[in-house]
């Protein structure tokens, strides 16, 4: 879920760019498609993008595909102003604009949860090493734990109690830290 998670936050920093970069390539006179072909050039997110145009589909459908990746959200709202700028002849460089902004906002504040949420997590792996920890505490008296827990039916029910506890802490703790990451 970590990796997921630090995907998802990566694609919506490629996408912000990516509307920052078309947005600032509108305002200095390109027309959209050879905007988009240049913003590709320095954001791979847009590169399939481009690979469609150049043999001659249509941007919009497959923005909004590819906007339904994790992160992503971003590419869906573009396709629908480009499609509205398409059918319209709207400009499409004030929306985009917006569209930047918002974005950028966006991770601004999930960048603020993020770190918030820094300790939270951090609190929650702790709890998973902390019985080891524990095991090696009780090594370091001169005790065998190992040899309590496996061999007699009072340490294999601590044992089993114990696992189930720690995992639940965990799972608790990641559960509570999604939820306010969401």
């Amino acid at each position: 879920r970590h990796s997921s998670r630090r995907g998802a936050v990566a694609n919506a920093v490629a996408v912000a760019d990516a509307c920052r970069l078309l947005a600032g390539l509108l305002r200095l006179g390109h027309v959209p498609p050879a905007a988009l072909r240049v913003a590709a050039g320095e954001c791979p997110v847009l590169a399939e993008v481009v690979a469609v145009q150049q043999v001659g589909g249509e941007v919009a459908p497959v923005l909004r595909r590819l906007g339904a990746r994790p992160g992503c959200s971003g590419l869906a709202e573009l396709g629908s102003a480009w499609e509205v700028a398409e059918r319209t002849g709207a400009s499409l460089g004030a929306t985009l604009d917006a569209l930047a902004e918002r974005l950028a906002a966006t991770g601004a504040v999930n960048d603020v949860v993020s770190a918030e949420l820094a300790a939270p997590r951090a609190t929650g792996r702790l709890l998973a090493v902390l019985p080891v920890a524990g095991l090696l505490l009780g090594y370091g008296m001169g005790g065998d734990p190992v040899a309590f827990l496996t061999g007699s039916a009072a340490g294999q029910v601590s044992l089993s109690l114990g696992v189930v506890l720690a995992c639940a802490g965990v799972l608790w703790t990641e559960r509570i830290a999604d939820g306010a990451d969401g």
